[in-house]
């Protein structure tokens, strides 16, 4: 299974400029990929999807993949109306969404309801009818599994409800390979509890990798210093310390990181998760752009 990172940042992109630098870890929201067997399955389709899609059309090849939206908040699906690959004929996608309670009067696939809202000629100038590749919209809902057999192992992808405001899902990706299984925990927007989250425990325990919100402090989550941020749908990388422990996860990725932290900030957050993590034997490092991960 490779993994690969194509935006953690949380919220808002974040340009690098002189005075705010974010080349190191990245300002491009929320994108993974992961490939396995012949598949290739993406998870969010925030603004790192459009490196991602220049990357595949690099290839030259057809694209078929599976897009798995953990929800629908904008900084999760803004890159889509830009993946190239949606606008050429031939490739193929499936686009798995949560079922989360609907608006009333709102129909159909929470998901393409989404997409197709933000590329409503009021916001943009290309609708989602006009993509030429075929778009093939599915619904899961918390506890599903979805089994996507490769050529030499199958991806099973198990779902659970996060705790974020409108409705998050986590994701836990097991490669069934013949020599053993290499698993993956997608678990972006979560707010923490008072104690471990059970339902992030369902699908993280014993888990190769946890990918986890840490997008603020404990004195920016507290409001210590200024306002808090409690209620917002985010976590620490405590607390993500403290699930990964609890679920035996062997390394811990820190990742949504805030658009008010710039490289030096997220490095002096990952050097005080890594020496904490090295006192209870978790690997802990944050996410970048072009990070890949080989499990």
């Amino acid at each position: 299974m490779k993994i690969t990172i194509w935006g953690a940042r949380g919220s808002i992109p974040t340009p690098s400029t002189p005075e705010f630098v974010t080349s190191r870890y990245g300002g491009n929201t929320t994108c993974v990929s992961v490939e396995a067997a012949g598949r290739l399955v993406i998870f969010d389709g925030g603004s790192g999807l459009r490196n991602f899609g220049l990357h595949l059309v690099e290839q030259g090849q057809p694209v078929s993949a599976d897009f798995f939206f953990s929800h629908v908040h904008w900084d999760h699906i803004q890159g889509f109306p830009f993946f190239v690959p949606c606008f050429m004929k031939g490739n193929s996608f499936r686009l798995y969404g949560p079922v989360h309670e609907r608006e009333t009067g709102v129909v159909g696939s929470v998901l393409e309801n989404a997409l197709r809202g933000q590329q409503r000629s009021l916001n943009f100038p290309v609708q989602l009818a006009d993509m030429g590749a075929k778009l093939d919209f599915r619904e899961v809902e918390a506890g599903s599994l979805v089994k996507l057999p490769g050529t030499s192992s199958e991806l099973q992808i198990r779902t659970a409800e996060l705790n974020h405001p409108g409705g998050c899902f986590g994701f836990r990706v097991e490669e069934h390979r013949p020599d053993g299984v290499g698993v993956f925990v997608f678990a972006t927007d979560t707010e923490h509890l008072d104690q471990v989250n059970p339902k992030l425990q369902g699908i993280a325990q014993g888990a190769d990798v946890l990918l986890y919100d840490a997008q603020y402090t404990e004195d920016e989550y507290e409001g210590t210093k200024s306002f808090p941020r409690k209620g917002w749908g985010h976590s620490t990388w405590r607390h993500g310390m403290k699930e990964a422990l609890a679920a035996r996860v062997k390394r811990l990725l820190l990742t949504h990181h805030d658009p008010m932290h710039d490289d030096w900030y997220i490095a002096r957050i990952e050097s005080d998760a890594r020496r904490e993590g090295s006192k209870v034997g978790v690997d802990v490092d944050a996410a970048y752009e072009g990070m890949v991960i080989e499990l």
